[in-house]
C-alpha cells in the first residue's frame, strides 16, 4: 500500500517513510493549480478549469470558489452541487473531504484532516494520521470555523462563525463557540 493510500485509511505516515515522495509530487502538483487559480483577474471559466483539475471532478454551474483557495492535495476534496466557497479557505486534505450539495463556506474557513497528536520524538519526522471529513447538504460554515479531523457535519447544519469544530455535527443542529456545542435559536 503506498503512502497515499496509508494516509487516507488513517495509518500513520511520516516525513521518514520511504515512499513520501509521491505524497510530495502530489502537494506540489495541488499548490502549483492553486497558484494559477489565486492569480488575481483570472476569468472565472479558467478558474473554473483549474478546480475540475485540481479536484479530478467537473464543478456544476452554480458552484462558486472564491480566490483565494488552497489545499494539499486536491484529488481527495469531492465537491457536491451549488457549493460556494468563500476568500481564503484552507482544505488540508491528506484523506478525504466530501462537501454535500447546497453548501455554503464562509471566508477564512479551515478543513483540516491530518492530525500530528504524537509524542514530540514522532513529530520530528512529522507523524501524521489523517480523518476524513464529511460535510453534509445543506451546511452553512460561518466566517472562520475550524473542522477538524474525523468530523462529520451532518445535514441542514449551521456551524457559527469561528468555531472550532471537534467532535461529529448531528443533522439539523447549530454549533457554535470553542470548542463549538449546540447552541439555542433565538
Amino acid at each position: 500500500m503506498d503512502f497515499m493510500e496509508r494516509a487516507r485509511r488513517g495509518m500513520v505516515t511520516s516525513e521518514a517513510d520511504e515512499d513520501i515522495g509521491d505524497f510530495l509530487d502530489a502537494m506540489e502538483r495541488a499548490h502549483g493549480l492553486c497558484e494559477r487559480f489565486n492569480v488575481p483577474c483570472t476569468p472565472w471559466s479558467e478558474r473554473k478549469a483549474i478546480l475540475e483539475e485540481l479536484f479530478g471532478q467537473s464543478l456544476d454551474d452554480r458552484t462558486m470558489v472564491n480566490p483565494t483557495f488552497r489545499c494539499d492535495i486536491g484529488t481527495n476534496i469531492s465537491i457536491g452541487s451549488n457549493v460556494h466557497i468563500n476568500f481564503d479557505c484552507v482544505i488540508l486534505d491528506s484523506a478525504e473531504v466530501e462537501i454535500g450539495d447546497n453548501v455554503l463556506i464562509g471566508p477564512k474557513v479551515c478543513i483540516v484532516t491530518p492530525s500530528h497528536k504524537f509524542p514530540p520524538v514522532m513529530r520530528r519526522d512529522i507523524a501524521t494520521v489523517a480523518r476524513k471529513v464529511v460535510i453534509g447538504d445543506d451546511v452553512w460554515i460561518g466566517a472562520g470555523a475550524l473542522i477538524l479531523p474525523g468530523v462529520t457535519v451532518g445535514d441542514g447544519v449551521i456551524v457559527g462563525a469561528g468555531a472550532v469544530v471537534t467532535k461529529d455535527v448531528p443533522a439539523g443542529e447549530t454549533y457554535a463557540g470553542v470548542p463549538a456545542r449546540s447552541i439555542e435559536e433565538i
